[in-house]
């Protein structure tokens, strides 16, 4: 559940997330960061960003899958650094009988105007946010339809645009702006108060 919250809570991409160590998001000295940094291996443009953790239930979440690796002494750290955890460990494992294991991966080639990239595919972790969405009646519910419903939700919270594009790690207006989706009700609300001045015609519609 803390791996969910974070493609809400800071719209991470799955395999960004999946990369995460323990340093990265707890200090040595064992608190948990408000903001901290995307490194530029972890992502798809390869440039890393500032990523909020502030969301109250994703910190519980992150703070309790810490205690659940304590408690079964999984990877754990030497003289409680990082909040009991080995710093340099991925933040999230997976579970192999009665033991905890890194992640598996694969490597996906894609090109691009700059050539060909690389990025790292967790498979095993896409198809249990799908298997979850659809658990919960949402058949064609992703990691992607994550971010880009909280991307279009601080839209229309106000958010500033600038802001959503660097939390959610795109380059381009282009990329940023299919993730955006106007609210028809808050559309229908705006307009009307725009133009609260100019007289009807009358027509019933």
């Amino acid at each position: 559940m803390a791996l969910i919250w974070f493609l809400f809570g800071s719209l991470t991409r799955i395999g960004e997330t999946c990369q995460l160590l323990v340093k990265d998001v707890f200090t040595k000295s064992g608190e948990l960061k408000s903001i901290f940094r995307m490194r530029a291996d972890y992502t798809k443009t390869n440039q890393s960003r500032d990523c909020a953790l502030v969301l109250k239930q994703q910190r519980q979440a992150v703070l309790r899958w810490r205690d659940k690796r304590i408690a079964d002494k999984a990877m754990l750290s030497v003289g409680g650094s990082y909040g009991g955890l080995n710093g340099d460990s991925p933040l999230f494992l997976a579970r192999s009988g009665k033991r905890w294991v890194t992640l598996s991966f694969n490597v996906k080639k894609y090109q691009t105007q700059d050539g060909q990239k690389e990025t790292l595919v967790f498979s095993s972790m896409e198809n249990y946010v799908r298997n979850l969405f659809k658990s919960c009646g949402f058949k064609q519910g992703s990691s992607h339809s994550l971010r880009k419903s909280t991307a279009s939700l601080l839209s229309d919270a106000g958010v500033d645009y600038d802001v959503i594009q660097m939390a959610i790690g795109h380059v381009s207006d282009d990329m940023t702006d299919t993730y955006i989706i106007p609210d028809p009700q808050r559309l229908t609300a705006a307009l009307n108060n725009l133009y609260k001045s100019v007289p009807p015609l009358g027509i019933k519609e």
